[in-house]
């Protein structure tokens, strides 16, 4: 099995990166990640000492033989293992809640046996994600910190074990790097972090050819989920609820454009992943049961 170690890694993604590694459609590979402060975020480090440029490191890239532009890489979450110590900074002026906090601070945080320890008696349940995953994008570059099309810093907590994360290939092999972990996040991520922490990421990737959707998308046991990500979280949300729409279209027989739009309005939801990256990321979430939906 390939490992990609933390030491390669990215701080955007680009159509020129040189792959660290190539393997074949169907490979397992192990990304060891850095936390999104390269892990070294110290308690009460003062806020001046944390260079922009040190922030989301992204694991690889790794290339993908034979995926091709108009083919989409299937990335399927094995496991997801992370560090003992997390780490959450918030300060004012940052976040959703930017006018609410005190006082700037870092606080790491342990985790032990599925809970995080906030304080000596408030212990809350573990629920490792990944905060950046995505590929290259056709022209130029994406900075780790934002995301987009390609998938990038999407911050989108069913992106976890278990799940299958869908990317548009947009260059010959891909090039696939992910980083950013969480220990736990809720929707929003409006602190401006969720619980930071290094770690491993086990997957399997897959070329699926000639199956291109324009944005990402992530399964689950239960539902589709089509990510979006734009300037304002209503672009992203209308982006991402615009795009489920063409999702189903696309694999949906007897049913008209207005009865599709319908059904979203009866079993599907419109949910944030993030508000507080370069661009603001919005999830729309359709049950496959009801429709027995595949990529």
């Amino acid at each position: 099995m390939t490992t990609i170690q933390k030491e390669h890694h990215i701080f955007a993604f680009a159509n020129d990166m040189a792959p660290i590694a190539s393997v074949k459609s169907g490979s397992e590979v192990v990304f060891e990640t850095y936390d999104c402060y390269k892990d070294a975020l110290k308690e009460n480090t003062r806020d001046e000492f944390l260079k922009l440029q040190n922030i989301n490191p992204a694991t690889g890239p790794l290339a993908i033989a034979g995926a091709e532009p108009g083919d989409t890489l299937k990335v399927s979450i094995l496991s997801i293992q992370v560090a003992e110590v997390g780490t959450m900074r918030i300060r004012p002026g940052a976040g959703v809640l930017k006018r609410c906090v005190e006082y700037p601070e870092v606080r790491k945080l342990k985790i032990k046996n599925g809970f995080v320890k906030l304080k000596e008696d408030l212990l809350l349940p573990v629920r490792p994600m990944i905060g950046v995953i995505g590929v290259a994008p056709a022209e130029g570059s994406v900075l780790t910190i934002s995301p987009g099309s390609h998938g990038g810093n999407m911050d989108t907590q069913e992106i976890a074990a278990g799940a299958h994360v869908y990317l548009p290939v947009r260059i010959p092999g891909a090039l696939l790097a992910m980083g950013d972990l969480h220990a736990a996040m809720g929707d929003g991520e409006v602190p401006i972090c969720g619980v930071e922490v290094a770690g491993s990421v086990r997957v399997q990737v897959e070329v699926l050819k000639g199956q291109s959707f324009s944005v990402p998308v992530v399964e689950n046991d239960e539902d589709f989920y089509v990510i979006a990500s734009a300037e304002t979280a209503d672009e992203a949300c209308e982006q991402a609820t615009e795009q489920m729409f063409h999702f189903l279209r696309q694999r949906i027989t007897g049913l008209s454009d207005n009865e599709i739009i319908m059904a979203m309005g009866i079993s599907g939801d419109l949910r944030i992943s993030q508000l507080v990256n370069p661009l603001k990321t919005a999830k729309y979430r359709m049950p496959k049961a009801l429709f027995s939906l595949k990529f």
